[in-house]
């Protein structure tokens, strides 16, 4: 049996994190997870960015995991439908129209994540065995905060407004770069603008993009990275 572990970004929206979450709003809706091969997912890691560089005051977390796969009653008219979303993020959930496409939740309780010694994040080890999540036909997970989760920034660009496509080298005008982003971070606008994709942070004033900013950015736009909450899934074949 070989052992397959997938790691997960799911998208929250720059304009969302520019607010506070509250315990039963919606933190990502259903994102598909792409490449896991296992029959079931048998562990989990969740990994939960800071707030404006600390560690965030941690609450529970309910993940949600649903297929394509809708099996009906007579097991004769099977569906292949994506589940419908849940809702608005960052408000509570709105319609059922998902129920049929659910194969699990799992719990993250406040108390499975570590405490500060990581100083800007904050992650948990969760172990399924014994009730492993199914995982037939296209996999989706969604997640609802069980309390407040802060991801406000204060990082700002400091440089005039500049259009799609001209810059990889990004001055910010407050500092904190260094304990806020890594490489590999997807940074937004808090207008949902796309910046890019981080190479590499140059110093607390400073980031390198993969490649030109994406869309028009503007002086002072506030950036956020559009995955504060990752995953990596564990299963086996």
């Amino acid at each position: 049996m070989r052992k397959t572990f997938t790691k997960v970004y799911p998208v929250m929206p720059a304009s969302i994190q520019a607010s506070t979450y509250a315990d039963t709003e919606i933190l990502f809706d259903w994102h598909k997870v792409e490449g896991f091969k296992g029959n079931s997912i048998d562990n989990l890691k969740v990994i939960v960015r800071g707030t404006n560089g600390a560690d965030q005051t941690m609450v529970g977390i309910d993940l949600l995991f649903a297929t394509d796969e809708i099996v009906t009653p007579s097991d004769e008219n099977n569906l292949q439908l994506v589940p419908k979303s849940l809702g608005t993020t960052g408000a509570a959930v709105a319609a059922p129209l998902w129920s049929n496409n659910l194969v699990g939740i799992v719990p993250v309780a406040a108390n499975d994540f570590n405490d500060g010694d990581l100083v800007y994040l904050n992650i948990a080890n969760v172990d399924l065995s014994g009730k492993e999540i199914p995982a037939n036909g296209d996999l989706y997970v969604a997640a609802i905060a069980k309390g407040a989760l802060d991801f406000r920034t204060t990082v700002q660009v400091a440089e005039d407004s500049f259009a799609a496509g001209t810059q990889t080298v990004i001055t910010l005008d407050t500092a904190g770069a260094k304990v806020r982003f890594a490489p590999g971070d997807v940074i937004h606008a808090v207008d949902n603008a796309v910046l890019g994709t981080i190479k590499s942070v140059d110093s607390d004033t400073q980031i390198t993009l993969t490649s030109a900013n994406v869309d028009a950015i503007t002086d002072n736009d506030v950036l956020y990275n559009v995955s504060p909450i990752q995953l990596i899934l564990g299963g086996s074949y």
